[in-house]
C-alpha cells in the first residue's frame, strides 16, 4: 500500500487507501455473512440502515457547520482573534470554540498547527484543546448522575483550569521561543 504525503496547514498528513480497505473488507464480512446465515445478515442490514438513517441529520447538521467554518472561518482570521497578544478576549473565545467543538482532537491538529504558523497563541491553543473536556450535550447526562452542584462546579473548574493551562502555557511558550 503507498501512501502520499499531502502538505496541509503547515503539517504533513499522509494519505492512503485505509478507509477503502476497511469499506471492502465490511462488505466482505457482511456478504459471507448474508450466505451462512441470511436471516442474521437481514438484520444486520437492517439496524445498520436504521442507524445510518437516525444519524443523516446529525451529520448532515455538522458537516454543514464544518462546510461554513471553512467557508468564512479562514486560518489567519481565526489567528487574529485568539494571536498570542489577543489576552483574556483570546482565551474565553479559544475556551467556548473548545466547548462547542466535536469529533476527535487529533482531527483539529492540523487547523492548530495553521493557526498557530499564523501566529496563534501557544497559550490559546492550549486552552481550546482543554476546553474540550466539556460537552454541552453530556450535561444533562452528568447532571443526572452527580446533581447539580457536581456538574456546574466540575465544569467551572474545568473552564478556569482550561484559562490557568492556557496562561501557563503561553508563559513557558514566552521563555523557550
Amino acid at each position: 500500500m503507498t501512501k502520499v504525503d499531502a502538505k496541509q496547514g503547515g503539517a504533513h498528513r499522509s494519505t492512503g487507501r485505509g478507509g477503502l480497505i476497511f469499506l471492502g473488507t465490511v462488505v466482505v464480512a457482511y456478504a459471507i455473512i448474508m450466505v451462512f446465515f441470511p436471516a442474521t445478515g437481514l438484520q444486520a442490514l437492517s439496524l445498520a440502515a436504521s442507524t445510518s438513517l437516525q444519524l443523516l441529520v446529525p451529520l448532515s447538521l455538522v458537516f454543514a457547520a464544518l462546510l461554513l467554518t471553512n467557508l468564512f472561518l479562514k486560518p489567519q482570521k481565526i489567528s487574529s482573534l485568539v494571536g498570542s497578544n489577543s489576552g483574556l478576549k483570546g482565551s474565553l473565545l479559544s475556551l467556548l470554540a473548545g466547548i462547542l467543538s466535536v469529533g476527535p482532537a487529533y482531527a483539529w491538529y492540523p487547523l492548530l498547527g495553521t493557526v498557530r504558523s499564523h501566529g496563534g497563541g501557544a497559550g490559546q491553543i492550549a486552552v481550546f484543546l482543554y476546553g474540550r473536556a466539556i460537552k454541552p450535550f453530556l450535561l444533562p447526562a452528568m447532571i443526572a448522575y452527580f446533581g447539580w452542584v457536581f456538574t456546574l462546579s466540575i465544569t467551572g473548574l474545568v473552564a478556569v483550569g482550561a484559562l490557568v493551562l492556557g496562561w501557563l502555557m503561553a508563559e513557558l511558550h514566552g521563555r523557550h521561543a
